[in-house]
């Protein structure tokens, strides 16, 4: 849940606020709206999304920062998703999602 809300602030602030977006594979400028754009304010919101959630007390406690770190890690690898394979058209919107979904579930895991 802390992915998919990171992610979906993120995107939405990041189109809104007027910052060039850069892709995320090679920072060069492009279009708003462009599948694995980043800007500094979309990311900065989708960090807070990320901790708003895992604070919301879904999870222990204790296991808040775990939380937050995946559903960071999984927003820039939505991102990173986003600017190679949904870009050459191998997977769409939904399915970029689900992965990214899955990433940060994978990477919450993984940390002790």
């Amino acid at each position: 849940m802390a992915e998919a809300a990171a992610d979906t602030v993120s995107s939405e602030i990041g189109q809104a606020v007027g910052e060039v977006p850069r892709l995320i594979t090679n920072w060069k400028p492009v279009p708003a709206g462009t599948d694995g754009a980043i800007t500094l304010a979309g990311t900065a919101v989708g960090v807070a999304a990320a901790i708003a959630v895992s604070l919301t007390g879904i999870v222990p406690w204790r296991l808040a920062p775990i939380c937050a770190v995946a559903g960071v890690l999984g927003m820039f690898a939505d991102s990173l998703l986003g600017a190679t394979l949904e870009r050459c058209g191998f997977l769409g919107n939904n399915a970029v999602n689900f992965a990214s979904t899955a990433i940060a579930a994978l990477i919450a895991f993984q940390i002790p």
